[in-house]
């Protein structure tokens, strides 16, 4: 290259520099509207449900509500002490069966509807309730967004995606617009993904550590199931990344950061579970001879479970809001876009293989931490592919804890499959967006269409439901969530336009070691 070329390929090297600086800054503000339009879609659709669904409805819901009142007062509640307050309206349980879940969700409505319910506004204590659940809503659409940032870091499309996946769950949006205690574990599940991933992909630090303790914690003092995610967040720690410059002081450093979250979470939440024991027999804190003799449940056998087609399709139709279990429409939400993450999973697993064996000599001749050399995880496994395992360990685990409980009598509730949304949302992101720009952004789209219609299911906007503006405020909240639907599948389709993200697992695997990160019987 003359003087001259060079002297003229300064300025066009910046004003390249500049370009990319002031598209990356666009993009990063389209992922944050997409991500904020999200958020608020569903709380509005929570909110639509919560005002079109008539008060304690269900005997669960006015047992949980009890569950906060009771905690207002100063005291846990027992399963054969019943319902503490006198509802003028609604379903009323036999038996305080919520009792059994720790008191974490509790403690954060107590202080909503505790005095709202002493003062005698039980409807309005209902719809504040609900309210609270349907931000709590906002925050798992949030922690997945986060999580699917650290499961694919860099590629804003897929937690954008993932995002707008989460927010428009059916059965999310059906227990945002009710009073469950499902929606904070899940939110503690999705933070959980997200910490996996993070400390397999930049290595451990005392802040993640600490925060990995916190998570841990407050997961378990949500629901019991949340044991299932602790445990592969753990299990992340143990193989990943570390600064240490031996081999033994890595193993050292991974066995202490596996230790201090597993014994943080026990003592933290242990003292609730040693309660249910000694009232129950149990951890769980079920009553399994209870239930079979006032609902009828009896023992099953594997087999029988896991051939009952009816199990599945309670279990997983996450999508269909207020349509049957069977309708088409919830499986093609939920299946098709993880069989296309399955095909692209298989896809580039069959191109890792085929460039090692290739490149067999090269690899072998790369430094391993056995040697001295830090910076990939454990064994040498690529961070992706341990992600992939933890995901698929903790769907099998979750399937197979709600076999075991079917097994003694309870019922598949589609609640139940809940912890599993921030898995099955970031993983079909992938599935939804791996394709090329244009066939990305179709299925995109349809799915959303798909989604929208599926939620206008959930909301009624005929029959009124308690004081006659409830009606017109479900309608006109009605409207607006679907003016935010559109803008948020706008801001997904519009990102993924402008900047396809690449096709694979373990895009962005790499870890950056140099980064400074400084009861119901049936389980109700």
């Amino acid at each position: 290259m003359s003087a001259a070329e060079s002297w003229a390929e300064g300025p066009r090297s910046a004003a390249r520099e500049r370009r990319r600086e002031g598209r990356a800054r666009r993009d990063a503000r389209l992922e944050v509207a997409g991500l904020v339009a999200a958020v608020v879609f569903v709380v509005l659709a929570s909110v639509a449900r919560a005002l079109s669904n008539g008060p304690l409805s269900t005997a669960d819901e006015t047992a949980h509500l009890d569950y906060a009142y009771e905690v207002w007062h100063g005291h846990l509640p027992v399963f054969e002490r019943g319902i503490q307050f006198h509802p003028a309206f609604g379903a009323v349980p036999p038996v305080q069966w919520v009792s059994q879940h720790p008191p974490l969700f509790y403690a954060l409505l107590a202080p909503v509807v505790g005095p709202l319910i002493d003062g005698n506004h039980l409807y309005i204590a209902v719809i504040a309730g609900r309210f609270e659940d349907a931000l709590i809503a906002g925050t798992t659409v949030l922690a997945t967004w986060w999580a699917a940032r650290q499961v694919r870091p860099g590629d804003g499309v897929v937690a954008v995606v993932a995002a707008l996946a989460t927010a428009s769950t059916g059965m999310l949006i059906l227990v945002g617009g009710a009073i469950y205690n499902d929606l904070v574990n899940v939110t503690f599940c999705a933070l959980a993904i997200g910490l996996a991933a993070r400390a397999l992909r930049t290595g451990l630090t005392t802040r993640l550590v600490v925060a990995a303790a916190l998570v841990g914690v407050g997961g378990m003092l949500s629901r019991l199931v949340f044991a299932v995610f602790l445990l592969g967040l753990v299990v992340a720690l143990f193989v990943a990344p570390t600064r240490a410059v031996t081999a033994r002081g890595a193993w050292g450093r991974r066995v202490l950061a596996a230790v201090v979250v597993g014994v943080v979470a026990a003592l933290g939440a242990g003292w609730f579970y040693l309660r249910n024991r000694a009232l129950t027999g149990n951890v769980a804190g079920s009553h399994p001879a209870w239930a079979a003799a006032h609902l009828g449940r009896h023992d099953r056998t594997a087999s029988s479970v896991v051939t009952d087609k009816g199990f599945w399709e309670q279990l997983f139709a996450v999508y269909r809001a207020g349509l049957p279990t069977t309708s088409p429409l919830t499986w093609v939400l939920l299946l098709a876009p993880l069989v296309l993450a399955a095909v692209v999973g298989v896809v580039v697993l069959v191109r890792t293989l085929r460039a090692r064996r290739h490149g067999s000599a090269a690899a072998d001749a790369q430094p391993t931490e056995a040697a001295g050399v830090v910076g990939r995880p454990l064994w040498g496994v690529p961070a992706g592919w341990w992600l992939a395992a933890m995901m698929v360990a903790v769907v099998v685990l979750t399937v197979f804890l709600e076999v075991r409980f079917v097994m003694g009598g309870g019922a598949p509730n589609t609640r139940y499959a809940l912890p599993l949304v921030p898995v099955t949302a970031i993983v079909g992101a992938i599935g939804l967006t791996a394709l090329g720009r244009i066939a990305g952004t179709v299925l995109t789209v349809l799915w959303s269409i798909c989604a929208v219609v599926a939620y206008s299911s959930a909301v009624g906007l005929v029959t009124p439901v308690g004081p006659a503006i409830a009606l017109t405020a479900t309608r006109g909240d009605y409207v607006v969530s679907l003016v935010v639907f559109a803008f948020m599948v706008v801001a997904a389709v519009v990102l993924r336009l402008r900047r396809p993200p690449a096709v694979g697992v373990d895009a962005g695997s790499e870890p950056d070691v140099h980064a400074d990160h400084g009861g119901r019987p049936d389980g109700a």
